[in-house]
């Protein structure tokens, strides 16, 4: 091989190897492009984490708030089951104590007849003896 020869294979090999490296160059940039926009897209999936994390707090701030409102809906309603109860005892005695001046007023009432049938008997009967004595 002549110098010549040789010089142009050595020429196209470096002009080759010029290629390569203008590729290679041009990879590196759309791999530096790659890793900005993973970075970016890490940024934003960071951001989402943070934004997931503060709602779950929320979250679990609001179950606790429900939680606290069962329970005392919860202790409400068993006040009011035991107001009603008392209430339906108190309502029952009530009844009871109705019927009982109930039939006391019967008996009052009979009481009362029988006491104006006696005293009607009692003057007619002293009518008669004035009307006898008079005779």
């Amino acid at each position: 091989m002549t110098d010549k020869d040789l010089l142009v294979v050595v020429s196209e090999m470096l002009r080759k190897q010029d290629q390569q490296s203008e590729k290679l160059d041009e990879h590196s940039t759309i791999l530096n492009q790659q890793s900005e926009i993973l970075n970016q897209h890490t940024g934003i999936l960071n951001q989402h984490t943070g934004i997931l994390s503060q709602h779950t707090e929320i979250l679990n701030q609001h179950t606790e708030l429900i939680k606290e409102t069962n329970n005392t809906l919860k202790q409400f309603m068993e006040v009011s089951i035991q107001q009603f109860q008392q209430q339906l005892t108190f309502n029952e005695q009530q009844q009871i104590s109705n019927q009982q001046q109930q039939s006391f007023n019967e008996q009052q009432q009979i009481s009362n007849q029988q006491q104006q049938s006696f005293n009607e008997k009692f003057l007619s009967k002293l009518d008669d003896i004035e009307k006898s004595l008079k005779k």
